[in-house]
């Protein structure tokens, strides 16, 4: 069982790393991105939780419009 004091907790729009036996989580991803790297030879990993931008940007009619 793993302690409560070795997982790492990753919020919205934050971002943190972990070595092994550490564990790290993130809750409430939704429409975020989440981006977990891993190094294998030495047992780090991170994780960004990325917050998309306010989707009302896309109901306008300029989007791209110079392309």
């Amino acid at each position: 069982m793993t302690s409560v004091d070795s997982v790492v907790k990753v919020g919205i729009a934050e971002m943190g790393i972990v070595k092994s036996p550490q564990l790290i989580r993130t809750a409430g991803l939704g429409s975020c991105v989440g981006v977990v790297i891993y190094d294998t030879s030495t047992k780090i990993a991170g994780m960004v939780h990325i917050m998309l931008p306010d989707s009302n940007l896309t109901r306008q009619a300029t989007v791209n419009a110079d392309k």
